[in-house]
């Protein structure tokens, strides 16, 4: 992890030697390359989507407390002025977030920053077909 992302993580209250933190920011699928399957070849959900609920599943057996520390993160990181942190949260939230997490992503949905806002469009799309 770069001192840029440690020092986000910790200004929004965060410790960035925290597994939740360290995954967020340096494991796939998502990130800068996370796709949501919107073309004419991919179905919507294909690989990424399902991919990263599928990993979220994995995680939840293996680390206890699993869903609530990853909410605390998400919510903490979607707050980030950084954006590739930004998208990173809300593309988690869209598989592990509720109502509240809705909220704060549609927020984002009006970033100025084109790809967080994208993720954030997608992410409440995918978010509202779950709660």
């Amino acid at each position: 992890m770069n001192s840029a992302l440690a020092s986000e993580i910790t200004r929004l209250g965060g410790d960035p030697a925290d597994d939740i933190w360290i995954w967020l920011v340096t494991r796939g699928p998502h990130g800068s390359t996370f796709t949501w399957g919107h073309t004419r070849d991919q179905p919507p959900g294909y690989i990424s989507v399902s991919h990263l609920q599928d990993i979220v599943g994995e995680l939840a057996h293996s680390i206890p407390a699993f869903q609530e520390r990853v909410l605390h993160v998400v919510n903490l990181a979607m707050g980030s002025e950084l954006p590739e942190l930004a998208r990173r949260a809300v593309q988690i939230a869209a598989v592990v977030g509720g109502n509240a997490e809705l909220q704060l992503i549609k927020q984002l949905a009006s970033s100025q920053d084109a790809a967080v806002a994208s993720d954030a469009q997608d992410s409440a799309f995918y978010l509202k077909g779950r709660c």
